[in-house]
């Protein structure tokens, strides 16, 4: 599914402040995967899971998604793949404080390529697997931490993704809801045999996962 070889992204090219964030890297996940990449801050974590994401391109290398070349794409196409095929939890949430959690969900079957009109009806039964029906009208700038991660969570499963991208999911949260959201990602994968890949500093999550693709300075240190 995710191939990656040789790849290699340097931010401020040619500048005084220039900064290798992922150097010649090489690295493949295979679909229904649930990974956790690890690394301390500025290892090149998010870089990584942005690229896979289609957010970001990349200075040199070749990253594969379904066997489809992903190089300098057009923002058209690549929005048409994160819409497609994507689903990222950003770690700050990304939802609008003043939508209703059913509101934020909706926003990418707005969007979506093939309209069916049953877009209230397939948001609310995701938030119902997320569990969050029961507050879909309540207003985000309301919630809890945990609640506007799963809310999150159920707008990036709304259009089916073969992929799930996760960056930090657990990091604002106690440990408690930590265990429960890292549940749902569990839940998740196994169900719908959807490619999980979580971006952690948290060990205890991160062993929580079929594999561990451990950074350090922009490089690939260790995978398991």
């Amino acid at each position: 599914m995710i191939k990656i070889n040789n790849l290699t992204m340097t931010y401020n090219l040619g500048k005084e402040n220039e900064f290798k964030a992922l150097d010649n890297i090489s690295l493949e996940i295979k679909g229904g995967e649930l990974v956790a990449i690890i690394g301390k801050s500025g290892a090149g974590k998010s870089t990584l899971l942005h690229i896979i994401g289609c957010i970001d391109n990349y200075e040199s290398g070749e990253y594969y998604l379904d066997s489809e070349l992903i190089k300098l794409l057009k923002e058209k196409k690549a929005a048409r793949i994160r819409n497609e095929k994507i689903g990222i939890v950003m770690q700050d949430y990304a939802l609008i404080e003043d939508f209703t959690a059913l509101e934020n969900v909706m926003i990418p079957l707005d969007f979506a390529k093939n309209k069916n009109g049953n877009n209230k009806k397939i948001a609310l039964e995701i938030l119902e697997l997320v569990g969050m029906r029961d507050i879909a009208k309540k207003k985000v700038k309301n919630m809890s931490g945990g609640q506007k991660q799963r809310v999150a969570i159920a707008r990036a499963m709304v259009n089916n993704p073969k992929i799930l991208l996760a960056d930090e999911p657990t990091g604002a949260l106690d440990s408690n809801t930590s265990e429960d959201i890292m549940k749902l990602f569990t839940d998740l994968n196994k169900k719908y045999e959807t490619t999980v890949i979580i971006v952690t500093h948290d060990m205890d999550i991160a062993e929580k996962c079929g594999r561990i693709i451990e950074l350090s300075d922009g490089k690939i240190i260790e995978s398991q």
